[in-house]
């Protein structure tokens, strides 16, 4: 799929590559026809529950479709919730860190909570 630039193209783009209707996405949505539309056109956005709603009917990242739409995912805000200052703090700090790093990193962080997994057993 080509790189889109806005979260209206890349709604579109998504559902057109699926062969689902407009009314079809918004009855699997629980929102009207029209409000799909009308987000492709640009004449509104999705609400972050929306955006769980649409990425699940569509089979598309949830992650990649709150960042077109510039929103973070509703796990994501009680995350940066249950943690105030060491979220904001650790996004400091990792800001220049290179995709490599970030990935390491990624890595690093799903081990620590498999082990901590294994300890709650």
């Amino acid at each position: 799929m080509p790189a889109m630039t806005t979260f209206a193209d890349y709604l579109k783009d998504l559902r057109t590559s699926k062969r689902i209707g407009v009314r079809e996405l918004g009855r699997e949505c629980g929102v009207t026809g029209m409000h799909i539309s009308n987000m492709e056109k640009s004449k509104s956005l999705p609400s972050p529950e929306l955006i769980v709603k649409l990425a699940r009917a569509l089979e598309a990242d949830v992650d990649e479709m709150s960042h077109r739409a510039d929103h973070l995912a509703p796990e994501i805000v009680g995350v940066i919730h249950s943690q105030p200052k060491a979220v904001p703090s650790f996004l400091r700090s990792a800001k220049d860190l290179t995709p490599e790093q970030w990935a390491q990193l990624q890595k690093q962080v799903e081990e620590m909570a498999g082990d901590k997994s294994a300890d709650d057993s």
